[in-house]
């Protein structure tokens, strides 16, 4: 008998070991983004025009980006101050969800 198991896991928003549980809260946060390089728009300035309406005052700490050596990605990271978990998530969620966007870390 040839009995096969899905290894496949599957983590819920209270699960601790998906790891936003043992963040301690409030944190300096670094969000890292993979992007698609555009000429005239660069990634950084598109990264923080997505996550800007979703936080407070003085949460965002600092940015900064990087251009691959071929010029096709930059790397954009953005330090920005969480409260709590569901602000993490959703900051993760406008990233991620950008077509522009191809990895975020």
């Amino acid at each position: 008998m040839n009995d096969k198991t899905d290894s496949t896991v599957i983590h819920s928003k209270d699960d601790p070991q998906d790891g936003f549980d043992l963040i301690e809260y409030p944190v300096d946060f670094n969000f890292k983004a993979l992007c698609h390089a555009q000429e005239g728009s660069p990634a950084i300035d598109y990264i923080l025009a997505l996550i800007e309406p979703v936080l407070d005052e003085g949460a965002l700490i600092d940015s900064s980006s990087k251009s691959s050596r071929t010029g096709k990605f930059e790397s954009v990271t953005v330090v920005v101050h969480i409260i709590n978990r569901d602000e993490l998530e959703s900051i993760y969620k406008l990233i991620a969800q950008s077509s522009r966007v191809v990895m975020t870390l």
